[in-house]
């Protein structure tokens, strides 16, 4: 092999490698990391419920069949049925925190956008009337 040949392949193989190691160095931002964070809380959640909600269908279809007594399906249901219930609150209050996020962000912007109004304002800038006004007419 040449010398030129050589160097292109460690050229390519540094390349790759730069490639894959990429994603290791890189730094995720915190509201990325968040959203995210919900989202697998959510779909874990979910996913734990659905289980749930099979094992209680097929609880149910083991008693109609005949392979469990009636007292061990009540009792296995019951448990099931809690955890159910355990679940639904806990994604209810997973969507409450999101939606109390969500609002104070809203807020906060629209806080600042009254504030740079308020600023502008006072600088002498465009009242709003005239603003209003001028927005129509364009």
């Amino acid at each position: 092999m040449s010398i030129a040949g050589l160097l292109i392949s460690l050229l390519l193989a540094g390349i790759a490698m730069a490639i894959v190691a990429r994603p290791l160095f890189q730094s995720r931002r915190p509201g990325k990391q968040e959203g995210d964070s919900w989202q697998q809380q959510q779909e874990q959640l979910r996913t734990y419920y659905e289980r749930v909600l099979t094992n209680i269908r097929d609880l149910d279809e083991d008693f109609a069949t005949g392979k469990i007594s009636a007292a061990d399906q009540r009792e296995e249901r019951e448990v099931w049925v809690r955890r159910g219930i355990i679940l639904l609150r806990a994604l209810d209050e997973l969507d409450k925190e999101r939606s109390l996020a969500a609002s104070s962000e809203d807020a906060q912007r629209i806080d600042r956008a009254i504030e740079a109004a308020v600023r502008v304002y006072r600088e002498g800038g465009v009242t709003a009337n005239q603003g209003a006004s001028s927005q129509g007419r364009g």
